[in-house]
């Protein structure tokens, strides 16, 4: 079991820094304190069944992506934090504004 807690744990991160997003970021999107989030990328708690629908819709993967090992995307992103750029005309969500990466992750996790 604490294998699998690891690969999710660190596949939040993994997902999460691919996406550009902060864990504040993710945190509001989930209704969640940023503290509250980071025990689920330290795997001292695991996410609720909803909790993983709604991450799955902010990172624009499966669910399977997220709980699966053999499914996991970017194996190679490394733990550093992304540079902040902003951009007037932004081409990533890593180039966007905090507010703004708050606002489309809070928009990805709502239902359709």
């Amino acid at each position: 079991m604490s294998d699998y807690r690891t690969f999710l744990s660190d596949n939040l991160r993994r997902l999460r820094l691919a996406c550009g997003y902060s864990q504040s970021n993710v945190a509001k999107a989930l209704d969640m304190t940023r503290s509250n989030y980071s025990y689920y990328e330290s795997g001292k708690t695991t996410p609720t069944l909803e909790s993983l629908y709604k991450l799955s819709k902010i990172f624009g993967v499966t669910m399977e992506q997220i709980i699966v090992p053999e499914a996991r995307l970017y194996p190679d992103i490394d733990f550093m934090r992304p540079e902040q750029l902003f951009s007037k005309e932004p081409q990533t969500i890593g180039e966007l504004t905090s507010d703004e990466k708050d606002l489309i992750a809070r928009l990805r996790s709502e239902k359709p």
